[in-house]
């Protein structure tokens, strides 16, 4: 095969992927209605009003007040749980069952702490409650969590940046450019697995206390799932190492005519 017909391989697989990586990271970076459905994670607390209500004869609390009704309040100030917490790259967003949200102020590598970051929008009477109801887990990690979900979101990052490094070096006809661009390929395929396989295994041990159960066999109704910002950058991870070979083979294939 010619060494042009394979980096017009290569650049095609690496547009696509620069593509997708892109939606993956304007996901929440707003609660609009093209970034609120793109995210990382999702922590779904919708049901956990239930499982307060069942041990209320006990703890002697009611679910009355636990939400926040406000689509303006701002999050992290105890006036109330939204039903859907959301997680970007650079950003987090809480959104009630009307599919109205808010949004932090968004950061470079912003850290999901479920814990402590949904904490802070339960008002006082609920806030101990919230800590002590669950059980010891990776959700309750803060300290785990903080550290994969930067990291993670560190090397997809970094890993962009290389996509698009390639990419740009692939229109340059010459070998050592190519060459350029199949290793930024490479590191870049590997930056992205390593940060993509950080978050699902971030998400994998957030998920487990889905299963816990309160009183009378009433789950406790707290649900971390993974977003499509996660699937999309699983599947530029695919295209950017299947670009990696045609740009190697037009290194050393190529001939200026």
């Amino acid at each position: 095969m010619r060494g042009e017909h394979c980096v017009a391989g290569a650049s095609i697989l690496s547009a696509i992927a620069l593509i997708l990586l892109v939606f993956a990271h304007i996901g929440q970076i707003s609660s609009g209605t093209l970034t609120n459905s793109i995210y990382m994670a999702e922590v779904n607390v919708e049901a956990y009003g239930n499982a307060v209500s069942n041990i209320a004869n006990v703890t002697k609390i009611t679910s009355g007040g636990l939400y926040d009704t406000s689509a303006t309040d701002k999050l992290g100030t105890g006036k109330g749980l939204r039903q859907y917490y959301r997680w970007g790259l650079y950003n987090a967003c809480g959104y009630q069952k009307n599919g109205k949200g808010v949004c932090n102020s968004t950061i470079f590598g912003y850290p999901m702490e479920p814990l402590s970051q949904i904490g802070a929008d339960a008002p006082d009477k609920f806030a101990q409650q919230w800590v002590d109801i669950i059980p010891a887990s990776g959700f309750k990690d803060n300290g785990m969590n903080h550290g994969l979900s930067r990291a993670g979101s560190l090397m997809i990052f970094v890993g962009s940046c290389l996509v698009a490094v390639a990419f740009i070096f692939g229109f340059i006809k010459a070998r050592i450019f190519f060459l350029i661009a199949a290793s930024c390929s490479g590191l870049g395929a590997l930056l992205l697995l390593t940060g993509a396989a950080m978050w699902t295994s971030l998400i994998a041990k957030d998920a487990w206390i889905k299963a816990t159960v309160v009183q009378f066999g009433a789950k406790l109704g707290i649900y971390t799932t993974a977003g499509a910002s996660l699937y999309l950058v699983w599947v530029a991870f695919a295209l950017v190492a299947l670009s990696v070979l045609p740009y190697v083979v037009a290194c050393c294939t190529f001939r200026r005519n």
